[in-house]
């Protein structure tokens, strides 16, 4: 199977802007004969929604996840959004498509609120971590938080996940010699993931600057048994392509 991650910096708020940038890469992975393509969280929306989280939210019906459910008849998407699913109840979610239809709706289920993040002020908690089918993998999905915490990706794996879908809004902050302390410990984290439970994970992160806060990228794939062997750049937009198999 093979996958692309997609690291890049979405406008604020600019759904229709937005939806143009992920149209564009999965019209290309389509033609790259990409089977699966890994948008970072919120890719939709931009993370720092504060009073505009209502205006730019989308409803299960809006006519973006329709559009989503149309080109996903040639290729699987991973996307982020936050998801109106009843009127006034917004979740941060990551979304899969696959064969015309919305396969899957992981909606995150640890959302930080101090410092910088503001999160359970504008969305509700999920409350599961459910796996699903892709091709013979049985996958998962985690959302930034979720990350840092290795009991979410156990619990993945006791439901025997063997393609664990990581997607961030992280930023990069704690300098020192062996570079930004908050990359290097995403990198840790799938290192343990690949080998220790023994996952395909990827890691797609965002990019760019967001209301005076910038988002470090350093997307990867960790490999079952190996770790990391695939990278994105630092800081920047950048495409990533991995092969993942049952073998």
């Amino acid at each position: 199977m093979k996958v692309r991650g997609i690291q890049f910096s979405p406008v604020l708020g600019n759904i229709e802007k937005n939806t143009g940038v992920h149209m564009e890469h999965i019209n290309r992975a389509v033609e790259d004969r990409v089977d699966l393509i890994i948008f970072p969280e919120l890719s939709i929306s931009g993370y720092h929604l504060k009073d505009i989280v209502y205006d730019v939210s989308l409803t299960p019906e809006h006519d973006v996840i329709r559009q989503f459910k149309d080109v996903s008849r040639h290729i699987d998407i991973v996307v982020g959004v936050p998801l109106e699913e009843q009127p006034g109840i917004i979740y941060n979610c990551a979304l899969y498509f696959s064969k015309g239809e919305l396969l899957h709706i992981h909606r995150k289920v640890q959302l930080p609120n101090f410092g910088m993040f503001e999160e359970q002020m504008l969305y509700k908690a999920g409350n599961e971590f459910r796996t699903f089918k892709v091709g013979g993998f049985t996958a998962g999905i985690i959302i930034c938080r979720e990350i840092l915490f290795p009991i979410n990706a156990y619990l993945y794996y006791l439901q025997n996940v063997d393609f664990l879908i990581g997607i961030s809004n992280s930023p990069h902050r704690g300098i020192s010699k062996e570079g930004m302390s908050s990359l290097k410990l995403w990198e840790r984290l799938g290192e343990v993931f690949a080998v220790n439970y023994h996952q395909n994970y990827v890691f797609v992160n965002r990019s760019g600057f967001e209301d005076g806060m910038g988002f470090g990228g350093g997307s990867f794939f960790a490999a079952p048994g190996r770790g990391i062997v695939k990278k994105a750049e630092y800081f920047q937009d950048d495409t990533f392509d991995f092969e993942i198999s049952l073998e």
